[in-house]
């Protein structure tokens, strides 16, 4: 029997469905520090499987994984609603919207910070 390694939070139903398939895995039950951090590595794989669709139907599914497991990662945190909408609405006092739809190719401001790093310098 061939094994593929996952070695990742999973949703309460994949065991199931794996198994109606006739399959086997293996699953274990993560402690709370474990699932803490699972669960925010987790939004990291559900937002790649945004960026990796471009049709409605097919970005709708993976936009519902994403707030999955945003919900899951605001619940475990204790993050409200209200502080939600607090730090979106102070977001984009400070860095605005992207009703313009700006892409940015390069800055010499070198204190600007994005989870994205830069692609490489040009002097």
């Amino acid at each position: 029997m061939e094994k593929i390694y996952y070695n990742k939070l999973c949703r309460d139903n994949v065991p199931d469905i794996i198994a109606a398939k006739g399959f086997e895995c293996e699953v274990r039950e993560v402690d709370h520090d474990e699932y803490k951090r699972e669960i925010v590595r987790k939004v990291l794989e559900e937002a790649s499987g945004v960026s990796n669709h471009l049709g409605k139907e097919s970005l709708l599914k993976e936009i519902a994984d994403l707030v999955i497991t945003l919900d899951a990662v605001t619940k475990e945190f204790g993050i409200t609603d209200e502080e939600i909408d607090q730090a979106v609405e102070k977001s984009i006092e400070e860095k605005g919207g992207y009703e313009d739809m700006l892409y940015l190719t390069w800055s010499a401001d070198t204190e600007y910070t994005s989870h994205d790093h830069g692609r490489g310098l040009d002097d």
